[in-house]
This record gives structure tokens, sequence and C-alpha cells, in this order.
């Protein structure tokens, strides 16, 4: 678990805030979640019953679930949805999630470096 990405979301809570009300959650809770989770070093057996739904529905997601954008961000289909440019696999990678929500730019290593090429 990444502690950098977990304290940069307690600090910013309104990543926990917007994913907890998008699932119909209280984000206080998920917050005091995440918050459990950083005082414990990440380990996944500090949290409980409830505790795990918020977890696995608001925190993980937030970890391990990130949509990358791709290099030249979300592209129309043609049925009119947007989908992700990304050719990696569309997750962000742990070792870029941390600058890409200090960036708020949602890349992986792979989008990131193609993108910096292209400009």
């Amino acid at each position: 678990m990444n502690l950098e990405v977990i304290n940069h979301l307690i600090d910013n809570e309104h990543y926990i805030m917007e994913k907890a009300a998008d699932c119909g959650l209280d984000g206080s809770i998920s917050l005091i979640v995440a918050q459990i989770l950083r005082d414990n070093n990440g380990e996944l057996s500090s949290i409980k019953g409830k505790q795990i739904y918020h977890y696995e529905n608001v925190i993980r997601p937030l970890l391990e679930e990130v949509v990358c954008e791709g290099p030249i961000g979300f592209v129309e289909d043609e049925d009119g949805n947007y989908e992700s440019s990304c050719i990696n696999g569309g997750i962000v990678d742990d070792e870029s999630l941390y600058q890409a929500y200090l960036e708020e730019d949602f890349k992986c290593q792979t989008c990131r470096y193609d993108a910096e090429k292209m400009h």
C-alpha cells in the first residue's frame, strides 16, 4: 500500500469525500479508515467489519484503480463515450500515482513519457 498516497489523500480529503459520496457512503468514516491504515503502515488487518467495506469501495479504488487518462487524454468513441487513450492497461501504476495526485495529471509512466515526447 502506497502510504505516501494515503497521506496525500488524507491531506486532500476531497478525493475520499467525493468517492464516498459516489458510493453512497459517509466520507467521514472512509477518512477515518484511511487514517487507521496510515497509522498502521497500511496493514489491512488493522481494519474490521464495515471499515473493510469502506476500504474496498472508497480507499482501494483511489490507490489501485485510478484510470490513466492516456497521453492525449480521454477520446470520444463512435458511440459518444469517452475512453482513455492509454495504451498500457488503463490504470495509473503505483510508482506514478503520487505524482499524478500532486499534479492532478493522471497518467501511467508510459503515457506520461509519451505525452512529454509529444510536447
